[in-house]
């Protein structure tokens, strides 16, 4: 899998879980834990991406567009 695609994947994994968020702050009133468990994903895909990020500069299979 080019990492490209995985770095397309987890981005639409973070804006996924940050509209999960939303609606289930609004349904619940906070009376659930569901909108702390999609904040917990959101950082984590968010974290994973930057790990991702990283090894792909690393690996130099990612490259800045610098001019």
């Amino acid at each position: 899998m080019s990492l490209k695609l995985l770095l397309l994947i987890l981005f639409a994994a973070v804006v996924i879980s940050l509209f999960c968020g939303l609606f289930f702050l609004i349904r619940d009133q906070g009376k659930s834990h569901r909108t702390v468990n999609s904040l917990f994903f959101r950082v984590a895909f968010s974290v994973l991406i930057i790990l991702v990020l990283i090894y792909g500069f690393y690996t130099g299979e990612l490259r800045p567009h610098f001019p």
